[in-house]
């Protein structure tokens, strides 16, 4: 079976190399890199949205918590459905008809400061490098699964990423999103049915009924504490509307319509990658005993047949790879566009620019592994990068829209004050009760007594 899964994997990484040097011509000038040219159709939009939020938060995260929670373990992949339904209600038409490519270019043109977009920059940069290092994990702990060296799997998968995003930009990332989304569901489908159709669902059942598991196992929001269940569905819901990736997706599409649908149809493809992992990982405690990830890998590798595995484990592949060629993407946006050549050097041409993302690519990969062979939980590592985030950018941004009154004092305070509370909660030193949600009652207090102190000061903005 070891040899099946290997070959596999390496005509899968030649493949998604093949592809993005047929699309290169997409990355020859800088704008084109980061957002094509704003020409994708709905296809490749929709695999833009399935690739970024299709990490292995969802696939093998999901198993690890389907293992140790139950069927409550899809809580992180609700949030990720809902995220989608969170952008066509409230950001869509109002990005893409005014072009905004960033948060930032909203921030700046808002406030009328280079202050709070600089903030929100340097914010997406830290909550980016962990969501590029979570990826990592989840592959380096798929090629331990194997048999093979973690390490190894950690640099080679990040190594096959950097390559193909370097060659063709938006575009590319896209493009393998397309095939890596429908190798994700196919994979996930496929080992669902299996395993339901042989039994899987019954000896769950029978599990629970022999108290070998929680009664609540079969429970769709009975295995977590209220608090643990907000704080796994609300970050990654509201996520969306700092998410530099989410920008991408609505301005390169040809359409706002094109945007709008495309989410929708992705928050409707997304349910099946929620629960099937968590089932996975359900059977992989009852019938071996497994925790962790562990759980998803030990079916996975015990249980399907050959063909059947090498597919999931290249869907396993194909959700790290799938993710993370967004955020390189995402890298150059916000550190090349829009705080180099805003801040550092005004008079950058694009040529300049397009070989800079190489260097800073190679910087970005050198750290994220760094990150990824010292963290330890998956899902907890992603959950804190996206509270950060929102705790520095939420408040601002929506604020920025529904507060005439606001101010660029009021901003940044808002956004010290939240990102100040989440890495206090990060590392245990202070936690609110319900974090997830009262995190920003703080960050929108500042906003609001700054923003009214200094609103004799405040300049004229664009809204």
């Amino acid at each position: 079976m070891l040899t099946t899964i290997v070959i596999v994997m390496v005509i899968y990484f030649a493949a998604m190399i093949g592809i993005s040097w047929m699309g290169k011509k997409h990355a020859e000038n800088f704008s084109d890199y980061l957002n094509n040219g704003r020409s994708t159709g709905l296809l490749m939009v929709i695999g833009g949205c399935m690739g970024a939020h299709i990490g292995n938060g969802l696939v093998v995260g999901g198993g690890a918590e389907g293992a140790s929670i139950g069927l409550s373990g899809i809580a992180y992949g609700i949030g990720c459905c809902i995220s989608y339904l969170v952008i066509p209600l409230i950001m869509n038409d109002f990005v893409y008809n005014r072009n905004i490519q960033s948060l930032a270019d909203y921030l700046r043109d808002r406030y009328g400061s280079e202050g709070p977009a600089q903030i929100y920059n340097f914010a997406t940069v830290f909550s980016y490098i962990g969501l590029m290092a979570g990826q990592l994990m989840a592959g380096g702990a798929l090629f331990e699964a194997l048999g093979m060296n973690r390490y190894l799997g950690i640099v080679v998968i990040a190594v096959v990423v950097f390559a193909y995003s370097q060659i063709s930009g938006l575009w590319g990332a896209f493009a393998t999103s397309v095939i890596q989304s429908g190798v994700i569901l196919l994979g996930l489908l496929a080992a669902g049915v299996y395993l339901v159709s042989n039994g899987a669902w019954g000896e769950i059942q029978q599990a629970m009924a022999a108290g070998t598991v929680p009664a609540t196992y079969t429970s769709v929001i009975g295995g977590y504490a209220p608090a643990v269940l907000i704080g796994l569905v609300v970050p990654v819901s509201l996520q969306v509307l700092t998410d530099q990736m989410s920008y991408q997706r609505i301005t390169c599409a040809k359409s706002a319509s094109t945007s709008r649908n495309a989410h929708l149809l992705s928050a409707l493809l997304m349910v099946p990658v929620c629960v099937m992992p968590c089932i996975i990982g359900m059977y992989g405690r009852v019938h071996f005993g497994a925790e962790g990830n562990n759980a998803f890998f030990t079916v996975v590798l015990n249980v399907l047949p050959p063909v059947f595995a090498a597919l999931v484990v290249t869907a396993v592949i194909a959700a790290v790879m799938s993710t993370i060629d967004c955020v390189f993407i995402s890298f150059s946006q916000v550190l090349l566009n829009d705080f180099y050549r805003r801040r550092i050097n005004p008079d950058v041409t694009d040529k300049q620019l397009s070989k800079m993302t190489l260097g800073l690519n190679v910087i970005i990969c050198v750290v994220a592994i760094g990150f990824a062979v010292t963290a330890t939980s998956l899902v907890g590592l992603l959950s804190n990068c996206y509270l950060f985030l929102e705790g520095a950018c939420l408040v601002p941004f929506l604020g920025g829209r529904w507060y005439k009154g606001a101010t660029k004092q009021g901003a940044i305070a808002s956004s010290i004050v939240g990102a100040g509370i989440a890495v206090l909660e990060m590392f245990g030193i202070f936690s609110l009760p319900y974090s997830a949600i009262t995190l920003f009652i703080p960050s929108l207090i500042a906003f609001v007594i700054v923003s009214m102190m200094t609103s004799g000061k405040a300049e004229p903005a664009a809204q």
